[in-house]
């Protein structure tokens, strides 16, 4: 039974051992430089142009619906319609809960969601899955503030959309009212 065992071991290892000395029979074929993939630097300069064309797209229905927008660092563009000067040193804050009434459109005016269909928005700042661009802008306004919010693709849904109601790179218009702010994490 030893001499079975030393047997298949040896037969084992030959093949074992022999195995990188085979050649498969196809070559993989190299891609051509036409399909290589674009370096970092392309894709950057790709998306600062896409960016720079949904700021130009947002400034020229800006400039025909008479929309007095200011620009955030990141590309957003917001208008506050009205504020509650009795809470004017009451900024919201990240971890705040807060409901809002609003209307969201895309840049055509064309609805998509309303709180009149689907009830208040209500989550928690910085800490919840809404829009980043919408979270950048909540934190300037006060309880009971009401905003024009125009949140360009990358700070929205990006190059996917949500699934349901909002296509891949869409440009998204919020009219908004805060109706109530609380401080940490609904219970």
């Amino acid at each position: 039974m030893h001499k079975f065992k030393s047997t298949t071991t040896v037969i084992l290892l030959a093949i074992i051992l022999s195995a990188p000395a085979c050649k498969p029979k196809y070559r993989q074929q190299e891609m051509p430089a036409t399909h290589a993939f674009p370096d970092q630097e392309s894709i950057y300069q790709a998306n600062q142009l896409i960016i720079r064309e949904n700021a130009k797209k947002i400034r020229d229905r800006a400039t025909i619906k008479a929309w007095q927008l200011t620009e955030s660092g990141t590309g957003v563009f917001y208008q506050i319609l009205a504020t509650d000067q009795t809470k004017k040193d009451q900024l919201i804050k990240p971890g705040d809960w807060i409901s809002l009434t609003y209307r969201l459109t895309f840049l055509d005016d064309t609805e998509c969601y309303s709180s009149q269909s689907m009830g208040p928005k209500q989550f928690v700042v910085e800490k919840s899955e809404a829009e980043s661009g919408l979270h950048q802008v909540i934190q300037l306004l006060h309880p009971g503030d009401s905003a024009r919010i125009v949140i360009p693709p990358h700070e929205a849904f990006g190059r996917t959309g949500d699934g349901d109601r909002i296509p891949p790179g869409a440009i998204l218009v919020y009219t908004i009212r805060i109706d109530s702010v609380r401080s940490g994490k609904i219970h």
